[in-house]
């Protein structure tokens, strides 16, 4: 089984932005759940020491990664061990992307890291990672500069995969994404998270579900949001997602559109990433746990249904 927990907020701030407060007390609310250790222990036990990077998705201005959220989970994960500013790299591909979605790029050997990999002496990896018809370089912050991954992704539709979230968030880690968007993404969402410094550096997966796109993704379309108020948290990357299909086609059914498979669109790189043993996408191995909070970062609801 593996174990995915739904954090989802019903207060004074539900339905709109979320400040660093807000993403704090969900995150807190996850550590308490996820393993049956105190928060500290079990963010100790899952970062014991090194760098850690938290990959990003800022390709929209209008519907990226939120910097409160990477800056809560930095924070908590420097309250919670004995890791250093300078030890957090929050990146994407390009320093331009993190820019224009509000975040401060930071290259120096002090403070918390901000950057992309188009940044100086970073770049991709001199060999090439492969995986089936997978065959990339890598982001060199996740071949040399980083011990342990978080993948931020944003919940949403995609009009070739199908979703976007934290599997297809790892195409902004590889040089040549665009060879991997032929039958929606199947295998090769599957295989680029196979290749051997993103599978093996993976630790856990936030995908920001607070405001979810469930159309006309991956750009941005104002007419195809709601507000769902939650984040989605696992150690398996392929459970993380498979939650967050159940939401996207939950908001399409309410929403009268098809599912995804009606359209063309079924995600089956799941199913393929489960086959590579990357996680699990069978819906009945999947220890689902939603739990809602109120302002104060006290449970008010608990339980294993979504909706």
């Amino acid at each position: 089984m593996s174990r995915v927990i739904v954090t989802k907020y019903k207060g004074t701030g539900a339905g709109k932005f979320y400040d660093e407060k807000i993403y704090r007390l969900l995150l807190d609310t996850v550590f308490k759940y996820i393993a049956s250790v105190y928060p500290e222990k079990y963010l100790q036990q899952l970062f014991p020491g090194g760098a850690v990077g938290m990959k990003t998705n800022c390709l929209t201005v209008f519907n990226p990664t939120m910097k409160p959220l990477a800056d809560a989970l930095s924070q908590a994960i420097l309250d919670m061990t004995s890791l250093k500013e300078n030890d957090i790299i929050i990146w994407e591909r390009t320093g331009r992307e993190l820019k224009n979605c509000g975040y401060t790029l930071n290259i120096s050997a002090r403070g918390r890291r901000c950057l992309g990999t188009d940044a100086g002496g970073v770049g991709y990896s001199d060999e090439f990672y492969n995986s089936g018809s997978v065959s990339s370089l890598v982001s060199r912050v996740l071949t040399s500069m980083v011990d342990h991954s978080i993948n931020l992704p944003v919940l949403k539709d995609h009009s070739i995969a199908g979703l976007s979230a934290g599997l297809k968030n790892m195409y902004g880690a590889v040089h040549n994404p665009n060879k991997y968007h032929g039958r929606n993404c199947d295998p090769y969402a599957a295989h680029v998270n196979n290749l051997e410094p993103i599978r093996d550096k993976h630790r856990l997966t936030v995908i920001d579900a607070v405001r979810v796109q469930y159309d006309n993704g991956p750009g941005f379309d104002n007419d195809s949001l709601e507000w769902h108020n939650g984040l989605i948290v696992s150690e398996d990357p392929v459970a993380a997602d498979r939650i967050g299909l159940e939401i996207v086609e939950y908001l399409r059914r309410k929403n009268n559109l098809p599912p995804l498979e009606k359209v063309g669109r079924k995600v089956a790189y799941l199913d393929s990433a489960q086959e590579l043993k990357l996680g699990i996408s069978d819906l009945s191995l999947i220890d689902l746990k939603v739990i809602t909070i109120d302002d104060y970062g006290n449970v008010i609801a608990e339980g294993s249904e979504l909706f």
